[in-house]
């Protein structure tokens, strides 16, 4: 599978902190114990460590892999149902262009939510059609982009009473399908965040463990993308599961 080529970078003073604290990042694996046939479930951050080591005035640098599992939102109503249905039945993302073709009865409530916008559905659905029809497999990276664009106005009233969710399920669609064909991928920050905090619902939702690896790793992630952050793990998600 191919990874971000992207690395978080954590500069840590080994005189400032436990001689333990050191040794359990340093016994960190490098990537944690992946389920078979789960490999393409999750977005890979690359976390690179660097430390101080005074006594002898060098640094030393570890690259980890941050491995955060995808959480699927679900529908809430029979609306949502019907189109996630009808895409998942596909294993295609949810293309609002399509879902106005194929769905009519929705077509204005749709383009009334999206007019100021509607350019950038349309340019998605060029873009997962290049995609899926392999012309153009780079295109689904493309729509994964976008798909963080449209992320940050919503959720739109269209989104609340028809398309349930759909830039969460869209960028989930555009990772795993990024993974499977060895397409490198990264996404903002933000982003980055976001699927931290839908990582631990789901394990919350399935009475998981969070695993010391993941805490470790994600704390460190946080500490460099947003220095002055609370804990991503306060705040809820607005979502509906």
């Amino acid at each position: 599978m191919s990874v971000s080529t992207r690395s978080r970078n954590l500069r840590i003073d080994s005189s400032k902190i436990s001689f333990t604290d050191i040794n359990k990042l340093k016994k960190l694996t490098v990537t944690p114990f992946i389920e078979e046939g789960k490999e393409n479930d999750y977005y890979i951050e690359p976390v690179k460590i660097e430390y101080y080591i005074p006594k002898e005035s060098r640094f030393a640098y570890e690259t980890k892999f941050l491995y955060i599992e995808l959480y699927d939102p679900m529908a809430i109503n029979d609306t949502q149902k019907e189109i996630m249905g009808f895409f998942k039945a596909k294993d295609e993302p949810i293309d609002v262009i399509e879902v106005m073709n194929n769905f009519p009865q929705y077509f204005q409530r749709i383009f009334d939510s999206y007019n100021m916008r509607f350019e950038l559905h349309e340019k998605m659905s060029i873009e997962y059609k290049a995609g899926l029809s392999g012309e153009n497999p780079i295109a689904i990276r493309r729509a994964l982009y976008l798909n963080e664009v449209m992320r940050k106005g919503e959720p739109k009233l269209a989104a609340l009473e028809i398309l349930g969710d759909y830039t969460t399920y869209n960028i989930n669609w555009c990772i795993r399908f990024c993974n499977k064909n060895h397409i490198e991928h990264t996404v903002e920050d933000r982003t980055v965040e976001y699927l931290l905090k839908l990582h631990r619902m789901k394990y919350e939702a399935e009475n998981r463990a969070i695993d010391e690896r993941f805490e470790i790793l994600a704390g460190i992630y946080m500490d460099q993308a947003f220095p002055f952050h609370d804990d991503i793990f306060d705040d809820d998600v607005d979502m509906d599961f």
